[in-house]
């Protein structure tokens, strides 16, 4: 590419920018607005399988903002599913579910259950692990971070 057709594709790319920016902050700007661009609040709305309950804490309210799960990393990898939320035993089985979704149950374990953690992903209101339930081909999936525990947990009846 010469000089002269790099020189000629800067310039527009530029005049483009310049015409794109223009385009969503307007003519008009709110003196007072810190944000340039029009910023809606979207609320999402995930169709969950019927088995699926709702969750006693707050959840993520935007998919869009979660983190990226990373592998546990640690070679301590032993953790237990916990069901006791405030003090008061609320899953006696707990679930795991398909993604920080939730959008399937794709397993289950015992209050108590030992379970190796694989990958966590940090978010921006409720952190999930990717737990595998050991001796159960197949029994793996997403916990959120209240029904896991890393020390062993108290067996109780309802």
């Amino acid at each position: 590419m010469s000089r002269l057709q790099a020189g000629l594709l800067a310039s527009v790319l530029f005049i483009g920018a310049f015409a794109l920016g223009y385009t969503f902050l307007g003519s008009e700007r709110d003196a007072t607005s810190t944000s340039r661009l029009p910023v809606s609040h979207v609320e999402y709305e995930i169709e969950r399988d019927p088995d699926v309950p709702s969750l006693p804490f707050d959840d993520n309210p935007d998919p869009d903002q979660c983190g990226i799960p990373v592998q546990w990393g640690s070679s301590d990898n032993q953790g237990w599913l916990t069901g006791v939320w405030e003090g008061e035993l609320i899953q006696p089985e707990v679930l795991v579910y398909n993604s920080h979704l939730r959008v399937s149950v794709t397993g289950s374990a015992p209050h108590g259950s030992e379970v190796e953690i694989v990958m966590y992903q940090q978010n921006p209101v409720l952190n999930y692990y990717f737990v595998k339930i050991p001796g159960e081909p197949g029994q793996e999936g997403w916990v959120p971070e209240p029904f896991l525990s890393f020390e062993p947990v108290e067996i109780r009846d309802n």
